[in-house]
């Protein structure tokens, strides 16, 4: 068995999909397993796989091709073919350093973590920029400080395993609900400051430029809330539940709200996470997040209400957010 598995969904990916799988040929820890999930795709991605596979009869890569369902399905799908001790993921769109498992596994092992986090780096049409995540302690201060994406880091495979976690199906923005809802259980984590990950934005995917898809954001939400009342959760991380439902529904959703063109559809979307939000946490206003973490960013949280919200919707969609 290996000892490491990583995953690698895709869909319609035969354009991206090789240098993702070069960066994974080129890593120097060499006891792993690409799991490779074509998603349904109707290009060539699944003839650029088997193609792939045949050049590199030295790597361990295996293929799985299934009815498309869309990214959520096809991660738990993958999920149960896992055989590493740990495992990671990485979009078929983007690529890794060389070292990366190698010293991650080594961190993991040392300390006997459930969860290895590191610092990765956004590639677009202007370059690089760092991002950092981390370090941060297990329980509130995670969820809090989290940046929820899902290839920047490494799960020890039995510890996952052993929770009733599963991406949910059918929704976008499944990588929020498997970390918010995993974060409560973790004891363990560890941090590496180093950038591995590539994350290349694509300018026109569905991601960055569909914003009738923020509305599944309400979804995911109503999913990760209930997890935490129903596994008795919910009074012991109230407030930082409360503080990234505020972040989620008047900040980056909130604002790909504002971006629909259809002024109907637009109010729809922009509605349904601000009553969400007002549902689930009638008082956010006296979070204490909003208050001790400071910033320009929860000052404008804190100003948002009923009265002003079609106003800032307006004003976002005409003015976009590079204030903000």
């Amino acid at each position: 068995m290996p000892e490491v598995s990583v995953i690698v969904p895709c869909y319609n990916a035969e354009k991206t999909v090789t240098r993702a799988l070069d960066s994974l040929a080129s890593q120097t820890f060499r006891d792993l397993e690409i799991i490779a999930v074509n998603d349904g795709s109707t290009d060539g991605t699944l003839q650029t796989l088997k193609a792939w596979k045949d050049a590199h009869p030295d790597i361990n890569i295996r293929i799985f091709s299934k009815e498309n369902e869309g990214i959520a399905e096809t991660r738990n799908f993958a999920l149960s073919k896992v055989r590493g001790t740990y495992f990671g993921f990485l979009d078929s769109d983007d690529y890794t350093s060389p070292e990366m498992i190698q010293e991650m596994k080594e961190l993991a092992d040392r300390d006997s973590l459930q969860l290895v986090v590191s610092d990765f780096l956004w590639v677009n049409s202007r370059g690089e920029r760092l991002q950092k995540e981390g370090p941060y302690a297990c329980g509130s201060d995670m969820m809090v400080n989290l940046f929820a994406v899902l290839w920047n880091k490494l799960y020890r495979t039995e510890f996952i395993r052993s929770l009733d976690i599963r991406f949910p199906k059918g929704c976008r923005y499944e990588d929020n609900c498997f970390l918010y809802c995993l974060a409560p259980h973790l004891s363990r984590i560890g941090f590496t400051e180093k950038p591995y990950v590539h994350y290349v934005q694509v300018e026109n995917s569905i991601t960055h430029n569909n914003n009738e898809q923020v509305k599944n954001m309400v979804e995911v939400f109503e999913i990760i809330i209930d997890y935490y009342r129903t596994h008795g959760f919910f009074d012991r991380y109230h407030d930082a539940l409360e503080y990234i439902t505020i972040k989620a529904f008047l900040g980056n959703s909130f604002l790909r709200s504002c971006q629909v063109k259809d002024r109907k559809e637009r109010k729809e979307a922009v509605r349904m996470g601000w009553d969400l939000l007002n549902r689930e946490f009638p008082d956010w206003h006296r979070n204490p997040y909003l208050r001790s973490l400071g910033g320009l960013k929860n000052r404008y949280f804190s100003m948002v209400y009923d009265w002003n919200i079609d106003l800032l919707t307006w004003y976002f969609h005409t003015f976009g957010s590079s204030n903000l």
